[in-house]
């Protein structure tokens, strides 16, 4: 697909875009490209998707943009505010690409009490606050309860900030300060999973990674000095069964 082809249906993101630093220039993010060159690969007509830490549901808009049909939504997050502008986001999206629901809750109740199994599960920009870096006790359990859940030919996305290698005191300091701008009430202080540690946690769940895809965490980030400030989507299958 070329990137002139990747651009917003704005249609479907108007609900899910406020007027929050955090989301100008949200055409040009690199993530936003990535992810949709990368779902529309794992979609089928009729698919069933998780996300985790669903947040305002933009997951869900990327699902529709991605040319979802068909599919049904299960978005779950412990923010009440953020779990109502879901609502709102998941209702305005074309019922025949994508309906759902939006659960409140954290990604552990959720995974005590599941029953059902998804053909895609999703977490974009919130993995550190689905399974916290400083609790590594229930790191293996909580990996392990998600790929539980996934289903035999599904597929796990998982993607996430980090920085990379080689940047300096002053460039992190730059990167922290610069993402507390932009996202101010809506961080949660919750430390940044290495995607290394993501990978691990993963492969010993039974799951191998397909795709790793690195790029720039935000539009301007080169211009701004912040090269390595990253995200990285990882692509994680079941190993396939020999007879």
């Amino acid at each position: 697909m070329s990137d002139h082809a990747l651009v917003l249906a704005s249609e479907l993101y108007a609900a899910a875009l406020d007027d929050s630093p955090y989301f100008r220039f949200f055409e040009l993010s690199p993530v936003t490209r990535i992810l949709q060159r990368t779902i529309p690969r794992h979609l089928r007509p009729g698919a069933t998707v998780l996300d985790m830490g669903c947040g305002n549901a933009i997951g869900a808009c990327h699902l529709a943009a991605a040319g979802g049909v068909g599919l049904t939504y299960v978005g779950i997050d412990p923010d009440p505010a953020a779990c109502e502008w879901a609502r709102h986001v998941l209702a305005s999206l074309p019922p025949e690409r994508v309906q759902g629901r939006i659960l409140e809750g954290t990604l552990e109740e959720y995974l005590a009490a599941a029953s059902s199994k998804f053909d895609v599960i999703l977490s974009s920009w919130a993995f550190r606050c689905c399974v916290d870096l400083r609790r590594p006790d229930t790191h293996e359990s909580t990996a392990t309860a998600i790929a539980e859940v996934l289903a035999p030919e599904g597929t796990l996305l998982v993607g996430d900030a980090f920085i990379a290698p080689g940047a300096t005191d002053e460039e992190i300091e730059r990167i922290r300060r610069h993402h507390d701008s932009l996202i101010g009430a809506r961080a949660t202080g919750h430390p940044v999973f290495p995607p290394e540690l993501i990978e691990t946690l993963f492969a010993r769940a039974g799951l191998f990674r397909a795709e790793r895809h690195d790029v720039l965490a935000l539009a301007l980030g080169q211009f701004l000095g912040m090269p390595h400030d990253r995200y990285c989507l990882q692509v994680f299958r079941r190993a396939a069964v020999k007879s």
